[in-house]
């Protein structure tokens, strides 16, 4: 069975999230085969969370902060990803405005597994 690519996930979502009227929008392109995605989480009061997806052997896919706080500043989470770029320039970057804090990325792992 042929792999979804990154670049296919990405779209996929972003299609469906625009059919579910949830803003998202593409900061940066990755490797389109395998690149690693970090979604920004934005808020209507200005704070960010920024996920990305890890691997468990027993779980599957897990979205999770890369930061310790529940929330960050957005300025705070610009840099958070800008670290993330500077260790893996392949990644996509996606942010996504959700009033209450849901990842589409998550959301689609759930109901794909």
């Amino acid at each position: 069975m042929a792999r979804l690519t990154t670049a296919m996930l990405v779209a996929g979502v972003m299609a469906g999230a625009n059919q579910e009227r949830v803003t998202m929008v593409l900061e940066k392109r990755g490797d389109k085969e395998r690149g690693a995605i970090i979604v920004r989480l934005e808020s209507n009061d200005g704070m960010v969370r920024v996920e990305s997806r890890h691997h468990d052997p027993d779980q599957g896919a897990i979205w999770s902060a890369i930061h310790q706080d529940e929330r960050v500043t957005s300025m705070q989470a610009a840099e958070l990803v800008e670290k993330q770029i500077s260790y893996d320039a392949d990644c996509w970057v996606v942010a996504v405005e959700t009033p209450h804090g849901i990842n589409p990325f998550a959301q689609y792992d759930k109901t794909h597994i």
